[in-house]
């Protein structure tokens, strides 16, 4: 149960952090920013698996963001897409509220659910794993259907059933084998041939049955348990088998005394013990012969014994030698550690140095960088901005004409410097803003301004030789003036494109 809570408490958690639902909190109120929140929101959703827990309330979810997305690719009104934003709004918070209730509802079934899937029930158990499914979406439908007492009736099914199917994939990886080496052995009569082993392999496997049955926990004791119950079942399949060929040639008996006589005559040669054959049993003749192997054992051993005596003294001055290594070891792990000691502190010297040359190669570039761009750039040109690792030039000397894109035949001069000064810095990233004045609806500005950065980034790109991989563009309308926007003066200044350097320190 502890478990189970813990997964309700981190679904709970990711239904308590606020979606990004309207416009407002996406960080923008552009258009493009609004349907992100929106794309955001349904995949969190999906996220937490709301296809599968509230499949209804999802869909509906989804066609709301499909009639959305819909409305704004269509070109409709504010009006309406904003009317099918709040439709979608709606959807999105109706549906985390059910996806509450149903994880607070059906947390046990879930928990049960999630245990079988990593015992690879489904796989192992595709029967049981399925009827435990499909309870449990019975539960979910009647949750949805407002059916609470049914849906959670339904729900503490699954939960057994979902049970059931974990201890059988458990029951199966242990004794699966051995239950059908039974199975095969009742089916084929073998348990008549060798009944002692077969009530002996049974009664093994009954007994982790039982302990499972139980519910006691999969110990290292209960797999050793099962390991030799399958031992057991294959031992006795053997001796049925062999029995059944003995018993099927009456030739094959006096092979197997014959045998053992000769095994009983190689032990008996070994011990030096003279035997009949004829009058003597084979197994008696084999006992003696082990007695006689074992008192001439004890006898090695006594010699063992002294030997060991002998041994002592040489053991003892190998000691005095291994002491006196690991002191010498001692002194050497002493000298090795001083001399990393000495190491590291050198190596950390060496790393501040180079740090300090890496701060001031950068602080330099930029200094560099921006009595560069004084020099090619005239005031009329462009201004030079320079703030922590950016440098700004504000390119006040282009001036596009209303509501156009083209280059102007008069910048190209501008632009052929521009692109010398970049290539100066290749390991720098360009990024081409793009900036409008407050005249005009601001979705408009934002696309002409983006349009402008695109065409500038791709005139560098084109005819001054700059890397497009370093290069990004992007379009702010009238959202960041440097100037009024109630004067011409004003109005002109804030038309304007911005190429930002940015430098990286690792130089």
């Amino acid at each position: 149960m502890r478990s189970g809570f813990l997964v309700s408490l981190c679904i709970s958690c990711l239904l308590a952090t606020p979606l990004p639902l309207s416009a407002q909190d996406s960080g923008s109120g552009s258009p493009a920013g609004q349907i992100a929140a929106a794309t955001s929101s349904l995949n969190q959703l999906s996220d937490l698996d709301a296809g599968f827990l509230i499949p209804e309330t999802y869909n509906k979810v989804r066609a709301a963001y499909d009639r959305y997305t819909r409305d704004i690719r269509e070109g409709k009104s504010t009006r309406d897409i904003q009317r099918a934003y709040a439709e979608f709004d709606a959807a999105l918070v109706l549906a985390r509220e059910r996806l509450e209730r149903v994880n607070e509802m059906l947390m046990v079934p879930l928990e049960k659910r999630a245990t079988a899937q990593r015992a690879n029930a489904p796989a192992m158990v595709p029967d049981a794993y399925e009827e435990a499914e499909k309870r449990l979406q019975q539960a979910i439908s009647r949750l949805e259907d407002d059916r609470v007492s049914d849906a959670f009736a339904r729900g503490q099914e699954a939960a057994m059933l979902f049970d059931d199917a974990r201890s059988l994939v458990i029951e199966m990886s242990l004794i699966g084998s051995a239950r059908i080496g039974l199975a095969e052995a009742e089916k084929q009569d073998w348990d008549r041939l060798a009944p002692a082993s077969f009530e002996r392999a049974r009664r093994m496997v009954d007994e982790v049955t039982g302990a499972l049955d139980r519910g006691e926990p999969v110990s290292v004791v209960l797999r050793n348990k099962a390991r030799a119950a399958d031992s057991a079942v294959r031992r006795a399949i053997e001796v049925a088998t062999r029995v059944d060929t003995l018993r099927r040639d009456p030739g094959n008996w006096e092979r197997l005394l014959l045998a053992q006589e000769d095994l009983a005559r190689q032990a008996a040669d070994m011990a030096g013990f003279a035997a009949d054959f004829l009058a003597d049993d084979p197994q008696a003749i084999m006992t003696e012969s082990l007695r006689a192997l074992a008192a001439r054992q004890d006898s090695v051993v006594l010699l063992l014994q002294r030997a060991e005596g002998d041994a002592e003294s040489l053991r003892a001055e190998v000691d005095s030698l291994r002491q006196a290594i690991e002191q010498q070891q001692i002194r050497l792990s002493s000298m090795v550690e001083s001399y990393q000691q000495d190491l590291q502190r050198r190596k950390e010297e060496l790393d501040r140095e180079r740090r300090e040359v890496r701060e001031y190669l950068y602080e330099k570039t930029q200094l560099d960088a921006a009595a560069q761009a004084r020099e090619r750039f005239s005031d009329g040109e462009a201004i030079v901005v320079r703030d922590a690792d950016r440098l700004t030039l504000r390119l006040i000397g282009l001036s596009f004409q209303a509501g156009r894109t083209e280059i102007p035949g008069g910048a190209h001069g501008l632009f052929e410097r521009l692109g010398e000064f970049l290539v100066l810095y290749p390991q720098t990233r360009v990024a081409v803003e793009g900036h409008t004045d407050a005249t005009g609806a601001e979705d408009k500005n934002v696309t002409l301004s983006k349009s402008r950065a695109d065409a500038v980034m791709q005139f560098l790109a084109d005819q001054s030789g700059v890397a497009a991989e370093r290069m990004t563009s992007s379009g702010f309308g009238s959202a960041q003036p440097i100037d009024s926007n109630n004067t011409r003066r004003g109005r002109e200044r804030n038309r304007r494109i911005d190429v930002v350097l940015t430098f990286s320190r690792d130089l």
